[in-house]
Formats: C-alpha cells, structure tokens, sequence
C-alpha cells in the first residue's frame, strides 16, 4: 500500500482536471492505497513572500496558513500527483503558487513516484508547451520517477472530460500505481 497526494489546481468543483483526479482516486483506493486528494481551490495558501524565513527557520515559513499541512502531507506521501488545468500555455495560478510555497522544503523534497494529469482546451501542443513549472518543480525532488501523464486535450467546457475515454485512462492509471 502507498500513501498518495493528490493535488488538484483545478478551480472548479466539477471541472475536467477535477473529473480526472477523482477518478484517479478511486483507481487507487480500489487498489489499496491510502489516498489524499486536496483542492487548493478550498485552501488558504498565500503567496510566496520571498523573504527567506523559512531558510533561517528549519522549514518553517513566515505565513501561517494551510500550506504548513500540505508540507506534511507531501513529506508523508509516496506518490504525488500533480493535476492542472492549462490557461494561457500554462499551469493554473493554484497549481504555481502550491509549487512556489514549496521552497521551505525545496533542498528536501525527498523520494517521489510522480503522475501528471493536464486538462486543456486546445490541442497537446498546448500542454506540452505549458508543463515547465511542473517539470521545474519535479526535478527538484530528490529522486523521482514520472510514471504517467494524462494531457486530456480539446475538452473545454467543464465536465466534458466525462464524455472521452480519459476518465477511464486516469482511474486504469490509479490502479497501477
């Protein structure tokens, strides 16, 4: 059994890359897995000040909000997924500040098995160009493995992923973790 985070930037309750994640979730559970899916669309996580306390403070960052939990969450997790919608070419302002208040940890990001899932209206063109922050992001961490990506493409309205087949492709991708 492994513990799994996933994070979820996606602002809208029944959005596509929401749709995915939940379905992710069950494919895990239904294996065994111990599962944490977090919106931080429902979090309070303030921007990255860049004043550098948590540098001086063993990890511990100036702002006390809900990202303190999710810097315990991501430590006890073997398996993090990050999921985004794309605007603009690229990641959600959620999915970039989560990544930005990573930085008291960022010299430890410890051991991770890594899953992509990437809604975007447009084409994989789109996606693929708008990815860097993740990327950037998993490259700091330690040792990491990405072991799968969904980029569900050409779904713009919220929910449409509902009629494709990669619903399907993010719970099989659960179940194989």
């Amino acid at each position: 059994m492994k513990k799994v985070l996933i994070i979820s930037g996606s602002p809208r309750k029944k959005g596509n890359s929401q749709r995915l994640c939940e379905a992710f979730k069950k494919g895990a559970e239904e294996q065994g897995n111990s599962v944490e899916l977090v919106r931080l669309a429902e979090k309070k996580i303030g921007y990255c000040k860049a004043c550098d306390y948590c540098m001086k403070n063993n990890g511990t960052c100036v702002q006390k909000d809900d990202m303190s939990d999710l810097l315990e969450a991501y430590k006890k997790a073997d398996v993090l997924v990050l999921a985004t919608p794309v605007y603009f070419y690229g990641i959600c302002a959620q999915m970039k500040t989560f990544i930005d208040r990573m930085y008291p940890i960022w010299q430890h990001l410890g051991e991770k098995e890594v899953y992509y899932i990437v809604s975007a209206g447009l084409g994989e063109d789109i996606v693929k160009r708008s990815i860097g922050d993740l990327d950037g992001f998993v490259e700091h961490i330690e040792k990491y493995e990405i072991k799968g990506r969904i980029y569900a493409t050409n779904i713009m309205e919220a929910g449409k992923v509902c009629e494709t087949p990669f619903l399907d492709d993010a719970y099989q991708m659960g179940r194989h973790i």
